[in-house]
């Protein structure tokens, strides 16, 4: 099993489980539904690269493909909506957390039709690689805009903040910002860009750097059966 196909599977793993654990441990409180959430999304994404991975012919790897963007679509919104939970903003922006999954959404409808996600074809040593149609363009822009204002408020939190909630925010800004740098590596190849998506396994690094907050800090208030 080579690079490309077993990193996805750890990161599928680790997001399932810490989800699920965050979620399931208090299921009303309004930060473990965003991260509860912003985990399936993550997961939903992982499973699907794995099994778009092992495809054998190009109508799974395009059902695949088309599968693991369902997931990163929801990626950012989900993210946001954890983020805006984590820092006690979900009702001053509200109304932005409800046009923003309306928004993403509709690139949901798109995503299995060749308007998303076009063709796959041969990109370096990967037989079948997803190609852009072209509501592809405006989602990708979206996707990293959205990222980009939630580490905004993070940042803004985190000057303002004192003691444990700035550690926290320490630690959820360290991990995303790691993942979002590893899974960018992604998109290269989308555009014939011969950079391969070696960056995925940092992917980890959100998992690692919440899961230690959770521990040693207290995010979400809950304890995992983990030794630190």
């Amino acid at each position: 099993m080579n690079f490309y196909i077993l990193s996805p599977l750890i990161i599928a793993i680790t997001s399932t489980f810490l989800g699920t654990i965050a979620y399931f441990k208090n299921r009303q409180g309004k930060i473990n539904q965003g991260f509860g959430f912003f985990s399936l999304a993550v997961s939903f994404w992982s499973w699907s690269y794995f099994f778009w991975q092992i495809a054998d012919n190009a109508e799974d790897a395009l059902f695949w493909s088309r599968a693991l963007m369902a997931g990163a679509i929801f990626v950012p919104v989900s993210y946001l909506h954890f983020v805006l939970a984590f820092l006690g903003q979900i009702k001053e922006k509200k109304k932005i957390l409800i046009f923003s999954y309306f928004l993403f959404s509709v690139f949901l409808i798109l995503d299995f039709t060749p308007l998303f996600v076009n063709r796959v074809q041969p990109e370096l040593f990967f037989d079948f690689w997803p190609k852009p149609g072209i509501a592809y363009h405006p989602f990708l822009l979206m996707w990293f805009l959205y990222f980009i204002y939630a580490i905004y408020l993070l940042l803004s939190s985190y000057r303002d903040s004192f003691g444990i909630k700035r550690t926290q925010i320490k630690y959820v800004l360290l991990g995303i910002l790691g993942a979002l740098t590893g899974a960018s590596t992604n998109y290269c190849l989308w555009y014939g860009i011969p950079i391969p998506p070696f960056g995925n396994i940092t992917v980890l690094l959100y998992v690692g750097a919440t899961a230690y907050a959770i521990i040693r800090y207290r995010l979400m208030d809950i304890r995992l059966v983990l030794g630190r």
